[in-house]
């Protein structure tokens, strides 16, 4: 990666980026993105993305409370489920309908190319790079949204004349972005390149991003693989598992550095800020030195220090246990989909009876918790001496080997831990806090729709309202079955 381009980044993102309360301030005119290149509103919408994901701060992101790996100090909203006091929900629906937006803007700005002989016919291969890349990270994005809400804006959504858009169906959603991978990874072409430089993921490696298509259509099927799509979710695990990561070193990663401005969020927010706002949950650090997981010392520190159970007051930041400082380290990697995260995904399939190769359910189980450990600085043979002491046939389920397992290696990326404990209910360690809001009984389910939305477009919030069983935490998505 080069220092130019991220300048060249921060010198349009305040050309790029805006801040809006609704789709009607959503729908307006990007500031002419015809004047800057696809390349660099792509640049953009990675950063974007990498950040969203990667940031601790409580007004953009709780995903590592609500997967109960951290929980808050003083300030115990958050933990305790009130995501409506910081509206949460109405920045993390604004912030990905903006990368969606942009995305948009990128590939129209693509299909405007004229492209001039010579070399048409390279040129015609590497436009059709670019514009199947733009189309996987828009299904990423809408995956996290239904997973996150469940109905959605999505036909209407990019409609620059419509300030109310209605919500479609989850399921439909499902379908539809399933397609679009398949149909991405299918006119991928590893002759030609794509955004060269500008995609600061791969660098433009189409070999790579044919990869992470594979290995993103697996994580949908999966996603699915319980309630009504459970046929659809098998079929395309089946179709796309065998050109997935095959290392570590394939998995989609942000590189972010070592100085100031291009440093993980997570060193600028527990850092650069001062703030001691964080402590871990008595359930995590018990259950890891219970099984003594050789990850402990790389996910914590100060182990003698006193445990918090999660949501409870928590009392001196110097007494307790506290994260890695290698979390805060302003290189510390951006992760989006990884190959760790996938070999529970294909341990899972192969657990359903699907057609995932000769490896068995344990096979790929035992590989996602080695990566884990060796990724985190562990070596093989502590992950062999830590597998043959919990290993696989341990626990009472597949369900539960994979759920709890899932779990505890998807450290950092709370998203991902909460999406596997939501989808497989394990591991049963997670505990409703002290002060959850009014009507509040269990572990949260999903996020409530944006407060703007009631009032911004009152008639289709409310029909998304009723189509998914009610507006609360607790209401189950369509796969959430169990």
């Amino acid at each position: 990666m080069r220092n130019t381009t991220f300048l060249l980044i921060i010198l349009l993102l305040g050309l790029l980026s805006s801040c809006t309360d609704g789709f009607e301030n959503l729908n307006t005119d990007k500031k002419h993105p015809q004047e800057v290149t696809a390349a660099v509103i792509f640049t953009n919408v990675e950063i974007e993305l990498a950040d969203q994901i990667s940031t601790p701060n409580v007004n953009n992101n709780i995903w590592r409370l609500m997967a109960q790996y951290w929980t808050e100090r003083s300030y115990r909203d958050e933990a305790n489920y009130d995501i409506v006091n910081r509206t949460i929900p109405d920045y993390i629906f604004q912030v990905y309908y903006e990368m969606l937006y942009d995305l948009q803007d990128a590939t129209e700005i693509i299909k405007a190319e004229d492209l001039e002989e010579p070399g048409l016919a390279e040129k015609e291969i590497n436009r059709a790079n670019r514009l199947a890349i733009i189309d996987l990270i828009n299904v990423f994005i809408y995956q996290r949204l239904v997973d996150i809400f469940g109905n959605v804006p999505y036909t209407e959504s990019l409609d620059p004349s419509n300030y109310t858009p209605a919500y479609d169906d989850a399921q439909e959603i499902y379908t539809k972005i399933i397609s679009k991978a398949r149909s991405a990874v299918a006119t991928l072409d590893d002759t030609e390149g794509s955004f060269d430089t500008a995609d600061l993921i791969y660098n433009g490696d189409v070999t790579s991003w044919i990869k992470f298509g594979n290995s993103l259509l697996v994580k949908l099927g999966i996603g699915i693989a319980d309630g009504p799509l459970s046929a659809l979710g098998q079929s395309t695990v089946e179709e796309a598992y065998a050109n997935v990561f095959t290392s570590m070193s394939d998995g989609a990663y942000f590189p972010y550095q070592g100085s100031l401005p291009y440093t993980n969020p997570l060193y600028k927010e527990l850092v650069l800020t001062g703030r001691h706002d964080f402590i871990m949950v008595s359930g995590m650090v018990t259950f890891m030195t219970d099984q003594a997981d050789p990850r402990l010392d790389n996910y914590f520190e100060d182990l003698d220090g006193i445990l918090t159970d999660y949501g409870a007051s928590g009392g001196s930041y110097g007494s307790k246990v506290h994260y890695n400082s290698s979390i805060d380290d302003p290189d510390f990697k951006g992760f989006l989909l990884t190959y760790d995260e996938l070999q529970f995904y294909l341990a899972e399939a192969a657990a359903r009876g699907w057609d995932v190769g000769s490896q068995t359910a344990e096979d790929y189980f035992i590989e996602g918790v080695t990566s884990s450990i060796v990724d985190w600085g562990g070596t093989t043979t502590e992950a062999e001496h830590y597998l043959t002491e919990n290993p696989y046939s341990s626990y009472e389920s597949w369900q539960e080997a994979i759920g709890t397992q899932a779990w505890v290696a998807m450290y950092t990326r709370g998203f991902i831990g909460y999406t596997f404990y939501r989808r497989l209910d394990y591991p049963t360690i997670l505990i409703l806090p002290p002060s959850p809001p009014t009507g509040v009984d269990e572990v949260p389910t999903r996020f409530t729709y944006p407060v703007n939305e009631q009032t911004l477009n009152a008639a289709n919030y409310a029909a998304a309202s009723e189509a998914i069983g009610g507006d609360y935490l607790t209401t189950r998505l369509f796969w959430d079955i169990h």
